[in-house]
């Protein structure tokens, strides 16, 4: 089971890495596609969180930890969404930009939360 998490863990890491924001790529279709894989990845971290929390493999203050992390993500998402669309149709450079820095930020702390997660599960295997 612990080698099942520990897989579950490196492939959302590898996911987190590859949401295509800061590669060099222009445009905004490339910020929607991030948004989307960035969506699904805090879904598949989440049930990851929500497994380790309920069988006591993430101690619980990682648990709170991630909670907490998860109700901004979940208010700032649809957010960011609505920030994505209003670029898109307005066509503008600067938000556009700002619209980047966001969900690179969101993606960060996604991934910090899948390491965290992912060294709790290596720790338990040793």
């Amino acid at each position: 089971m612990r080698k099942l998490y520990i897989l579950t863990i490196a492939i959302l890491l590898a996911g987190c890495a590859s949401l295509g924001i800061g590669t060099g790529d222009s445009g905004l279709a490339v910020t929607g596609e991030g948004l989307k894989a960035l969506g699904e990845e805090f879904v598949a971290v989440s049930a990851v969180y929500v497994q380790g929390c309920n069988s006591g493999q993430i101690k619980p203050d990682n648990c709170a930890k991630y909670r907490s992390f998860g109700q901004k993500f979940q208010k700032s998402y649809p957010l960011a969404i609505q920030l994505w669309e209003a670029a898109r149709k307005a066509n503008d450079a600067a938000v556009e930009k700002k619209m980047r820095e966001v969900v690179t930020l969101m993606a960060t702390e996604l991934s910090s939360m899948a390491v965290n997660a992912y060294v709790v599960f290596t720790e338990e295997t040793k």
